[in-house]
C-alpha cells in the first residue's frame, strides 16, 4: 500500500528513520517512529509509539505507551503513515 507522501499529513523520510528516532504530535497525541532490532541476527523492525501527551516519551508511564511495530522497509513507513493519518481523521 503506497502512501503519496506529497499528500500525508506526516511526511516522515524513510532514509531519516535508517539514522534517528522521527517524534512528533496530533494535538495531545504524541508519536515516534524508529528503527529496532533486537540483535544482529534479526532483522531490524519499524517501531511506531504512541502515548498521550504532555509529557515526553521518556518521563510517559509505560501503560500509557501503545506500541505498533511493521517491516523496516518503505512499505512499513508507509502503512505507520497511513494508520497515523487513520488515527488524525478519526480524532475529527
Amino acid at each position: 500500500m503506497a502512501v503519496d507522501l506529497n499528500e500525508a499529513l506526516y511526511k516522515i523520510s524513510f532514509n531519516y528513520v535508517k539514522k534517528e528516532p522521527y517524534t512528533g504530535s496530533m494535538g495531545e497525541q504524541r508519536f515516534k517512529v524508529e528503527k529496532f532490532s533486537e540483535s544482529d541476527e534479526v532483522p531490524p523492525k519499524l517501531r511506531l509509539w504512541l502515548w498521550p501527551g504532555p509529557l515526553c516519551f521518556e518521563k510517559t508511564a509505560e501503560e500509557k505507551k501503545e506500541l505498533k511495530e511493521y517491516d523496516f522497509s518503505q512499505e512499513g513507513l508507509d502503512m505507520a503513515v497511513s494508520f497515523l493519518m487513520d488515527l488524525q481523521e478519526s480524532k475529527q
